[in-house]
């Protein structure tokens, strides 16, 4: 098949991962894959992009002000050159579906885009839209959203018309069905894993080496930081266990907007001998950083997502710990694949480390399961590839059905 895949999407967080994983994992399952993107600089092998879109700062990374150009700007004006974005990318769109011939258009949704939609209408090709996140809810929430009923109308527009609507969590499937969005359009995907370079088979022995913790029982986290991925609720619970366990160290890797409080952090709780921050770590070395850990913690998470350092965690073989969500659950159950704690009860968590810390048998056997479960479900980029090609055959039967 050839596949259309436009997003606005230039970060190179997990959102970035999450877009080039699935596209790899489409070629790799032999079908064309055409990108129709904001203009940003070009990886070796990768298609190039369209003009350049108003960016922001995600919602919860504490000064959110979003920018073009690289000056700061009011929301409001964002939104509405968020809006005014739809037209350039409506030509883009025609012109790639025009020149290629798309089988179907994958959308990457984002904050008032709908011209795929559009374009998807006026050319009689499939839409599937993929959702992340409500981002209307989230940024509400988390951020300053000036036209909230326009974006959410907007939103549950694209999914109640998208031939399928993606999300990857049940959980968004029921804030979305409560929304007025049919449950039949809703196809629930979880987030996944690159098999080939996240296994148990990785080495982080030169990791450990690196930062001096060849003895040390290592507590991590790892991935793009902001205020509520609790970080800081983990650096807390790590000073309760201190005391009790001299051996034990901290790593974080990677950057983020909440590193500098979480430095000052651990200075005023004279942690500085045990937590040790990696800054910006390449990607290709982040399976080493994960392989390097003896227990990978996920703090906190939003209630709808699906963060891909879980999966990363579980493909490793770490023993994982992170909070009892439903969207957690949907993943992993207590004591299966990973240990559970009440969201944001830092004792708690503290009393989930001590419990593998006190029992290596406990938390190697852990690990396997966690491993273990990508291969049973089928956590990983090529299965979702392969379900949204299912997908779109199927809607295609119906199609025919239908006529």
């Amino acid at each position: 098949m050839k596949i259309l895949y436009h997003h606005r999407t230039r970060g190179e967080d997990a959102q970035g991962i999450h877009i080039r994983a699935l596209c790899d994992a489409f070629r790799e399952l032999g079908h064309e894959v055409h990108m129709v993107a904001p203009l940003q600089r070009r990886a070796p092998g990768r298609p190039e992009g369209g003009p350049s879109a108003p960016s922001s700062k995600p919602a919860d990374d504490g000064d959110a002000r979003p920018t073009l150009g690289g000056v700061p700007i009011p929301f409001w004006f964002y939104e509405l050159l968020s809006l005014a974005y739809n037209l350039p990318a409506m030509i883009l769109l025609l012109v790639a579906v025009l020149r290629h011939r798309p089988t179907f258009i994958y959308e990457r949704y984002s904050l008032f885009s709908f011209a795929g939609r559009l374009v998807a209408w006026l050319t009689r090709r499939p839409l599937v839209l993929e959702v992340n996140a409500p981002l209307s809810l989230e940024l509400q929430t988390h951020g300053d959203l000036v036209l909230r009923r326009l974006a959410q109308s907007i939103e549950d527009w694209l999914c109640r018309r998208a031939d399928r609507t993606i999300v990857v969590t049940q959980a968004m499937a029921d804030i979305f069905a409560a929304r007025g969005v049919p449950r039949e359009r809703l196809m629930v995907m979880p987030n996944g894993v690159d098999g080939a370079h996240f296994h148990t088979g990785v080495d982080g022995s030169a990791i450990r080496e690196h930062y001096g913790l060849q003895e040390a029982r290592v507590v991590g986290f790892v991935g793009w930081i902001r205020p509520w991925h609790g970080v800081d609720g983990l650096i807390h619970a790590m000073a309760s266990l201190r005391a009790r366990h001299p051996y034990l160290h901290l790593l974080v890797v990677g950057d983020g907007p909440a590193i500098p409080a979480l430095r000052n952090q651990v200075a005023q709780q004279e942690l500085e001998a045990c937590v040790h921050f990696t800054g910006p770590v390449e990607r290709d070395a982040i399976p080493a950083h994960i392989a390097a850990l003896d227990i990978a913690v996920q703090p906190d998470v939003t209630d709808y997502a699906s963060p891909i350092k879980l999966f990363e965690y579980l493909a490793l073989g770490r023993a994982v710990v992170a909070p009892d969500k439903p969207n957690i659950r949907e993943v992993v159950q207590h004591e299966q694949g990973a240990l559970l704690f009440p969201p944001r009860d830092w004792g708690a968590l503290a009393e989930q480390l001590e419990r593998l810390l006190t029992d290596d048998a406990w938390r190697q056997g852990l690990g396997e399961q966690a491993a273990a479960l990508v291969d049973s479900r089928g956590y990983t980029w090529q299965a979702n590839a392969r379900h949204v090609i299912e997908s779109i055959q199927q809607v295609a039967s119906s199609s025919r059905d239908a006529a």
